[in-house]
């Protein structure tokens, strides 16, 4: 037990992370799990986002209220970003996020959630002016959908009509990620957490290795 603890405690959950998502690769990469791997895809998003916010250090009213209505709001957007083309541009979601409402998956209303704590969390590391902060944040973000749109649809979470997300996909991006992360700011939710900063760069490396691997 006290081995299992050492896992999921703040110190030893990056490692954990690491093995994880070796593990996942494996998956993808083999042809007999693969088809494993997409399955299983939400429920390790979610995994890993309990793990993630139970090391959160000061939950309150006003925290949960914050994060709620980032999910929330983001989720909103997706929906009508979907059905009308007009936000982020013409694209489908595809099965590899699980359950969907409104052609929508659940889960990336908690992807939203994850991403804007977590560079909230790397940035207020260097810093506690709120411009750079939220600015610095949402440039993270954006980089982060750069690497992402190159692995969702070998990963069947969506695809763009044309394969290519336009312009006005990263302009949004940006322009969410500085509203969430000002309401980070505006009502000074603690972002301090270390596992979270961690799991950004994890998935960021886990992305441009299956990116590198889709070229050769």
């Amino acid at each position: 037990m006290n081995r299992i603890m050492k896992y999921i405690a703040n110190e030893g959950l990056p490692i954990t992370f690491i093995v994880f998502y070796c593990v996942g690769l494996v998956l993808y990469f083999l042809p007999l799990t693969h088809e494993l791997f997409i399955l299983v895809t939400p429920y390790t998003l979610v995994l890993v986002a309990v793990a993630i916010f139970s090391h959160h250090k000061e939950w309150s009213i006003k925290t949960i209220a914050v994060l709620a209505s980032i999910f929330i709001l983001s989720f909103i957007t997706e929906i009508i970003g979907v059905a009308t083309s007009k936000i982020f541009g013409m694209y489908t979601y595809g099965n590899g996020l699980g359950f969907k409402i409104a052609d929508v998956p659940i889960v990336i209303g908690l992807n939203w959630v994850f991403l804007t704590y977590a560079s909230n969390s790397i940035i207020s590391k260097y810093t506690t002016k709120n411009i750079p902060i939220v600015v610095g944040a949402a440039s993270l973000m954006v980089l982060y959908d750069i690497l992402l749109e190159k692995v969702a649809p070998l990963m069947d979470m969506w695809q763009f009509s044309k394969n290519e997300p336009p312009v006005s996909n990263y302009v949004v991006w940006f322009l969410l990620a500085l509203v969430f992360n000002g309401a980070i700011q505006q009502f000074k939710i603690n972002t301090h957490n270390r596992p979270a900063r961690w799991l950004f760069f994890i998935q960021l490396c886990f992305f441009i290795i299956i990116a590198i691997h889709n070229q050769y």
